[in-house]
């Protein structure tokens, strides 16, 4: 009698386990993350019929799921900028699931349109960015360096006026989204120019300088015999595509990277501002 009770128990085990192994879990796996949207995917696990859920991430388990033979689904109308958790339960049968498994996620907020940089002074610029949505919260930066940063500094509306600029300098404008709980947009960037300032690295009046060859190919040669002075050299729609300090004795200015034209190129001598030609080779 013993031993025909253990045999009992010993088959109900084995029939126990087989259901386990003909009905395992399967976390989700996520496939696409978009603002208002996900999909997701889990491995196929035999029984055919699976229930799956997206909560924010604060809630609790489901109690049910919406149910799906297939082993991939997509869920609408999510909210930008919200953690959420992607639910997934296998169906074994007999009103029996596997237990829910999850994956974290969250959903990513509209980066803002495109950057404009007007007003451009020496010290100064006016950013201005496409608003994502009345009332939203950016965070901007602003430096020489072209590395996208790690933060920013808040601000509720799209436009800031950046002061402490120094002249003859090429900077980068991040912006990106706020969308609360530590959760920010992509970055969106733009560089731009800062003029040299009137009256600042002017040559002195009635000092000669030396611009030789021109036409030239690869390096322009500026002999100055006086104090360092700005050059900027701009494009036939006056455009500045290049700008460096001239420093005293002989200079060698690399202009490789320029496409083949006419140029001009602008200093100051004494209070007005001197343009000479350059044909780039």
């Amino acid at each position: 009698m013993r031993t025909c009770i253990y045999a009992i128990v010993c088959l109900l085990m084995l029939s126990g386990f087989n259901a386990s192994a003909q009905c395992p879990a399967a976390t989700p796996s996520l496939i696409h993350i978009q603002s208002d949207s996900v999909s997701i995917a889990w491995a196929f696990a035999g029984a055919g019929v699976y229930e799956y859920a997206v909560l924010p991430a604060s809630t609790a388990a489901p109690t049910t799921g919406t149910s799906t033979s297939l082993v991939t689904a997509g869920v609408g109308g999510l909210a930008p900028g919200v953690a959420y958790k992607a639910w997934h339960r296998t169906y074994c049968g007999a009103s029996l699931f596997t237990p829910w498994t999850s994956l974290s996620f969250s959903t990513p907020c509209g980066a803002p349109g495109t950057i404009s940089v007007t007003n451009a002074k020496a010290d100064s610029a006016d950013i201005t960015w496409t608003a994502v949505s009345p009332g939203a919260n950016y965070q901007y930066y602003v430096d020489t360096v072209s590395t996208t940063p790690t933060s920013g500094t808040p601000i509720n509306t799209n436009t800031v006026r950046i002061k402490g600029l120094k002249p003859a300098k090429t900077y980068y404008a991040f912006a990106r989204t706020s969308c609360g709980s530590s959760v920010y947009s992509a970055w969106a960037m733009q560089s731009f120019f800062t003029p040299w300032s009137v009256g600042v690295n002017n040559i002195a009046a009635g000092n000669e300088i030396s611009i030789y060859p021109n036409p030239a190919k690869d390096i322009l040669y500026i002999k100055n015999n006086n104090t360092p002075f700005l050059l900027l050299i701009a494009n036939m729609s006056g455009k500045t595509v290049l700008a460096t300090e001239v420093h005293t004795g002989t200079n060698a200015i690399n202009i490789s990277t320029l496409s083949q034209g006419v140029y001009m190129m602008r200093y100051l001598q004494g209070e007005e501002v001197q343009v000479k030609k350059l044909l780039k080779d």
